[in-house]
C-alpha cells in the first residue's frame, strides 16, 4: 500500500533566530525521525531555506499567497502558524496550528487587530482539525473566536537542547557570574525591566537575540543608564546555537519577563539544563514553568530583586536541579511528533496507532441508520404530511418552539415520533440543539414545508450504507408559492445541505437566519431534488420576510455592523434590480414581481430595525 502524502508548511524557517524557525525545524526533523510507515512527508518551504538532500521539498511561489491549489495526490496540508498566507483550496484536509493571539495585546490599531483576528477565523473555517501549543492559547481562542465545534488538541512544543561541549568561544565572555535571557528583543519580551534587577548586585546580565526594533533597544539602553549598570549588562544581538548552549550552560539563572507568549521555549531549554528559571506571571508562562519556576509578581525593582534572592536560595537549599531537569524534559519533540501523527490520522479518518495496512474509517462505519429531524413552530398545516413523508427514517425527532396551534397535538398522535420542546432564539442555535438530540450519525434535516420523493429516499439509504468519504450532501430545491413553481427570481439555483453525517458538521451560530452549515470534510450534490412549498401566498411571503429581517438585524447588531444611507436606500433598490432583472424574475410574471418587491422591502426593513437597535442602546 502506498504511503499517504502529507504537506507540512515550514516556510517560516526563512527567518533564522526566531521561535517559528525553531518550531518548524524541530517539527520537520521529528516527523522524519518518526519513520512513519503510513505517511510520506513533503515540506513546503522558501527557496532560501537549506534542507538536507533527499528531503521531499516544495518551494513556495509568490503567487501562492493569493491562490494555492496542490495536486490531488496530497491528502493533508499542515498549516503551521496562525498568520500563514499559504492555505490550500481544493479537496485536501487541513490541520491548523495556532501559536498565539498575542497581536490582541499589542499597541496595534483596533482595525488591524480585527483584520488579523478575521484572518485567523477564516482559516479556522477551512480547517478540519486545530492544534494549539498551550492551554492558555486554547482558552484565548475560545474567548475571541468561533471553533465551530471542530476537534482541537493541545500539543506542547518540544524542546531540543543541542550540546556543544567543546565550544568555548562566545562573542562576549562574562567576567563575573551572570544571569541570561534570550529572545527576539521586542517590547513584549519586557527585557527593559531586567537592568534594575542587577543594580547593586554582583551579577552581570546578558540579553541575547535579534534586535529588530531600534526604539526598543534605546529603551533598554536608557534603563541601563538610569540604573548605572553599563558595566553589568550586555546585548549580544543574535547568537549561534553553540553560543546559546555555552551561555545556558554557564549562567547562574535564566530570566524571562515576557508579557506575551503562546508557549515559551527558552525557559524550558534552561530547565532541561537544570537552571533556576524566573518568569513573569503573564499568558502561558505559569503553564510552562509549573511549580518549579520562580515568578515575578510585579516589575517593581525591589520585588524583582527579592523574588530573585529568595528563588536562588530555595534552589540551592533544596537542591532543585534534578527535579527541574525532569520537568523540562517532559516537553520533547518525540512526544510532540507522536501527537501530531495522531492528529493527522484522526483528520484523515484513520484509527490511532494503526499500521500501514489499515484503511481509513469511513464516516458511516459505525452506524448507517438515519435520523430525520424537523424544527417547528405553528406548522399544523404541514406537520402531518412531513411526518408521513419521513416515516422511512429509523428515528424521527421534532423540536418544537412551543407552538400555540395544533402542531404539538398532531405530533403526539404519532408514537414513533420523539417530540422535544425548546425555546427558539435563532435558527442556527435551534438546529444545533436538535442535532444534539439524535442517536444516529446520518441525519436528514428537513423543513416542515419540504417534501422528498421515493427516489430521494432510496438515494439517502444508498449513501448511508456506502463507503464514500463524502460527509455532507447538497440538494437542488424546487420552490413553490401558492402551488406555483418559481423558475427564476434568483431561486433557480437554490441548493441546500439537508443530509449529512452529524459528527462532521455544525451550524454557524453567528448566522441567526439563512443558517450556514459548517462542514469538516468532502461534500457532493445529490441526484434527486427537494420540493419546497415555501409560502402559501403573497401575504405569507411578506410576513415571513419581515420576520427574517428582524432576526437578521439582531444578527448584524451582535456583530457590531451599523446601518448607513447606502445600506438603507441603495442596497434595497439594487436587491430589487438583482431579483427582477438580473436573475430574470420578470419571466416569473406576478410571482417574480412579488419576490423582488418583498426582497427589496426585507433589506430595507433589516437596516431600519438595525437603526432601532442602536437607538434603543443609546437611551
Amino acid at each position: 500500500m502506498k504511503k499517504i502524502k502529507i504537506i507540512v508548511d515550514i516556510e517560516r524557517m526563512k527567518y533564522p533566530f526566531t521561535g517559528l524557525h525553531n518550531y518548524c525545524e524541530n517539527l520537520y526533523k521529528s516527523l522524519l525521525n518518526s519513520n512513519s510507515n503510513l505517511f510520506e512527508f513533503h515540506f513546503f518551504s522558501h527557496s532560501s531555506v537549506q534542507l538536507p538532500k533527499g528531503i521531499n521539498r516544495m518551494n513556495r511561489k509568490l503567487t501562492e499567497k493569493l491562490f494555492l491549489i496542490k495536486p490531488k495526490k496530497y491528502k493533508l496540508w499542515h498549516v503551521t502558524y496562525q498568520d500563514s498566507k499559504f492555505v490550500p483550496s481544493g479537496n485536501i484536509k487541513i490541520v491548523y496550528t495556532i501559536h498565539d493571539l498575542n497581536f490582541l495585546y499589542t499597541d496595534k490599531s483596533e482595525a488591524k487587530k480585527i483584520k488579523m483576528l478575521y484572518n485567523v477565523q477564516e482559516i479556522i473555517k477551512k480547517a478540519d482539525y486545530i492544534t494549539v501549543i498551550s492551554n492558555f492559547v486554547l482558552n484565548d481562542i475560545k474567548k475571541n473566536l468561533n471553533l465551530y465545534n471542530k476537534p482541537v488538541t493541545v500539543i506542547h512544543n518540544g524542546v531540543t537542547v543541542s550540546e556543544y561541549p567543546d565550544f568555548d568561544n562566545p562573542k562576549y565572555r562574562p567576567i563575573k557570574k551572570y544571569i541570561f535571557t534570550l529572545g527576539t528583543v521586542l517590547y513584549k519580551k519586557h527585557f527593559h525591566v531586567l537592568p534594575q534587577m542587577v543594580a547593586g548586585t554582583e551579577y552581570e546580565l546578558i540579553i541575547a537575540g535579534i534586535l529588530p526594533d531600534k526604539d526598543y533597544v534605546q529603551t533598554i539602553e536608557s534603563e541601563i543608564k538610569k540604573n548605572n549598570v553599563s558595566a553589568q549588562v550586555t546585548l549580544t544581538g543574535p547568537i549561534s546555537d553553540e553560543e546559546k548552549y555555552w551561555y545556558m550552560k554557564h549562567c547562574s539563572a535564566f530570566v524571562f519577563p515576557s508579557i506575551s507568549e503562546g508557549f515559551g521555549i527558552p525557559p524550558i531549554e534552561a530547565m532541561v539544563m537544570g537552571k533556576p528559571v524566573f518568569l513573569s506571571t503573564y499568558t502561558s508562562l505559569p503553564e510552562v514553568g509549573g511549580k518549579l519556576a520562580y515568578y515575578f509578581n510585579s516589575f517593581d525593582k525591589k520585588d524583582m530583586q527579592k523574588v530573585f534572592i529568595d528563588g536562588m536560595k530555595d534552589y540551592a537549599d533544596n537542591d532543585r536541579k534534578n527535579e527541574i531537569i525532569k520537568w523540562g524534559k517532559q516537553f520533547n519533540w518525540d512526544k510532540a511528533s507522536k501527537q501530531y501523527l495522531d492528529v493527522y490520522k484522526q483528520t484523515l479518518g484513520i484509527k490511532p496507532n494503526s499500521s500501514q495496512e489499515e484503511l481509513p474509517l469511513k464516516p458511516n462505519d459505525k452506524n448507517s441508520n438515519i435520523t430525520a429531524l424537523v424544527i417547528t413552530y405553528n406548522e399544523e398545516n404541514n406537520i402531518e404530511s412531513v411526518i408521513e413523508n419521513i416515516s422511512f427514517a429509523d428515528e424521527i425527532i421534532i423540536v418544537d418552539s412551543f407552538s400555540n396551534d395544533n402542531t404539538v397535538e398532531i405530533i403526539k398522535s404519532y408514537p414513533k415520533v420523539k417530540l422535544i420542546q425548546n425555546k427558539f432564539k435563532n435558527f442556527s442555535e435551534q438546529r444545533n440543539f436538535a442535532l444534539a438530540q439524535t442517536t444516529n450519525d446520518w441525519v436528514l434535516f428537513i423543513d416542515a414545508d419540504e417534501r422528498i420523493s421515493d427516489n430521494f429516499i432510496n438515494e439517502l439509504r444508498s449513501i448511508s450504507k456506502s463507503n464514500s468519504n463524502v460527509i455532507a450532501f447538497k440538494s437542488n430545491r424546487k420552490n413553490y408559492i401558492n402551488n406555483k413553481i418559481v423558475n427564476y427570481s434568483g431561486w433557480q439555483n437554490d441548493t441546500i445541505y439537508r443530509f449529512f453525517n452529524k459528527k462532521y458538521v455544525s451550524y454557524d451560530e453567528k448566522k441567526w437566519v439563512h443558517e450556514t452549515l459548517i462542514i469538516n470534510g468532502e461534500t457532493k450534490l445529490m441526484e434527486n431534488s427537494i420540493t419546497h412549498y415555501s409560502y402559501k401566498d403573497f401575504s405569507d411571503l411578506k410576513n415571513r420576510t419581515l420576520f427574517y429581517s428582524k432576526l437578521k438585524a439582531k444578527e448584524l447588531y451582535e456583530k457590531g455592523e451599523k446601518s448607513n444611507p447606502f445600506k438603507l436606500y441603495v442596497k434595497p433598490f439594487y436587491t430589487f434590480i438583482k431579483h427582477y432583472f438580473i436573475s430574470l424574475g420578470i419571466f416569473d410574471g406576478k410571482l417574480g414581481l412579488q419576490i423582488s418587491y418583498t426582497s427589496c422591502i426585507g433589506v430595507y426593513k433589516r437596516y431600519c430595525e438595525l437603526q432601532k437597535l442602536y437607538k434603543t442602546e443609546s437611551i
